[in-house]
Order: structure tokens, then C-alpha cells, then sequence
């Protein structure tokens, strides 16, 4: 008769987050559901109790992260507009020919930025704030400073443009506003095959702006 020794095995020694992970992820949940009422609600109705609520934490605890709701308004922006930085997820890689690196920006972009429900969001923020001037002006002088520094990666990622087209700055401009506005009919119920077929004309257009007459 043979006995069997039972060993247990090692428990796992919880990983215990620290105090900056918690405040991190706590700060996370109140953006998200901030973007989900701007969506929503719109930028009016939208206020701290009902965002608090959303991220289920209490309202002294979102004005410890965030002291009132300009400040969580300007996160926002910061949040929508973050792929567009130097170290974004829009950019392909350089390796790329041209065509393929065109439909990479258009979906990455659209994936990422346009085509999401917080960009929707951001619009109902652009939109509303006008009736809170200082924001509107902190939103607007971002926008400004922003604007080129976007303009000015685009085309680096695309050098074909600066070659070809007589208007490279202005080009990137228009891509990138043919983007934002195509955003817009994210309020609307737009059949997936038209946004497709409008994001591949873009693609379309980058190449033949990049393209040596």
C-alpha cells in the first residue's frame, strides 16, 4: 500500500499596483466616461457628478485628479489628439511604397482617431465650448501650435508630396481636414461601404499628390 505525499504548491505572492497605477487607471475611467456622456449628452449637459458617476468614483475623488472641469476638458483634447505625435500610431513605416504607405495612414488614422467615438465626442467639446471662451481660446491656441507640427510629420512621412505637389503644406491640410469632416457623419448612420469607398478615394489622392507628373 503506497501512501502519496501531497505537496501544495507555492501561492503566487499578489502583485500589489502602487499608488501612482491606481491613480493612473483611476484617471483612465474618468476620461472614458467623460467621452462617453460628451458623446451622448453633449458638452452642455455634460457634467462632473454624472462623469464621477460614469467612472464610479465619488466626485471629491475626480476633483482630486482632475480640480475642476476645464482642466478634464483640456485632458480630453490631449487624449483625442495623442496618435498625431511624433511617436503616434498613425505613422507607417518609411519602408513602404508609396500606395501602401497611403492606405496604412488613411486606416491607421481612421482606426485610431477619426473613425472612433471619441473623436465624435471631441467634436461635441469643440462645439460647445464656445460658450466657455477661455477654453475655447486654449483649445484653439493648441489647435494652432498643433496644426503644423501634424502638417510637417505628414509630409515627412510622405516626402513623394514635398517633390511633386506645388502646395505640399496646404495639401496635408486638406487631407487631414477631409478626415475630420468625414468624421462628423459619425453622427449620422452612414453605411460602412460609403465610408470605405471615401477613405480609399483619399488613399487615392495621396498617391497621386505624391506622384511625379
Amino acid at each position: 500500500m503506497s501512501t502519496e505525499i501531497k505537496t501544495e504548491k507555492p501561492r503566487r505572492k499578489a502583485t500589489r499596483r502602487t499608488q501612482e497605477e491606481r491613480s493612473d487607471a483611476t484617471r483612465r475611467r474618468i476620461v472614458q466616461s467623460a467621452m462617453r456622456l460628451l458623446q451622448k449628452k453633449g458638452f452642455q449637459a455634460t457634467n462632473l457628478q454624472d462623469i464621477a458617476r460614469g467612472a464610479k468614483v465619488t466626485l471629491g475623488a475626480l476633483q482630486h485628479h482632475f480640480a475642476n472641469r476645464q482642466v478634464l476638458m483640456e485632458r480630453l483634447i490631449d487624449e483625442v489628439m495623442a496618435p498625431l505625435s511624433d511617436d503616434g500610431v498613425v505613422w507607417p513605416p518609411s519602408a513602404l511604397v508609396l500606395e501602401e504607405r497611403a492606405r496604412e495612414f488613411v486606416r491607421l488614422a481612421w482606426q485610431t482617431i477619426y473613425g472612433v467615438p471619441g473623436y465624435v465626442a471631441a467634436w461635441s467639446l469643440f462645439f460647445g465650448c464656445k460658450a466657455s471662451p477661455e477654453l475655447f481660446r486654449r483649445i484653439d491656441a493648441t489647435r494652432a501650435n498643433s496644426d503644423p507640427v501634424f502638417f510637417a510629420r505628414f509630409i515627412t512621412c510622405f516626402p513623394e508630396i514635398r517633390s511633386n505637389h506645388p502646395a505640399p503644406e496646404q495639401f496635408a491640410g486638406f487631407v487631414f481636414a477631409s478626415l475630420r469632416g468625414m468624421s462628423l457623419f459619425g453622427l449620422f448612420d452612414v453605411a460602412q461601404e460609403e465610408t470605405d469607398g471615401q477613405l480609399d478615394i483619399l488613399a487615392q489622392v495621396i498617391v497621386q499628390a505624391g506622384t511625379k507628373r
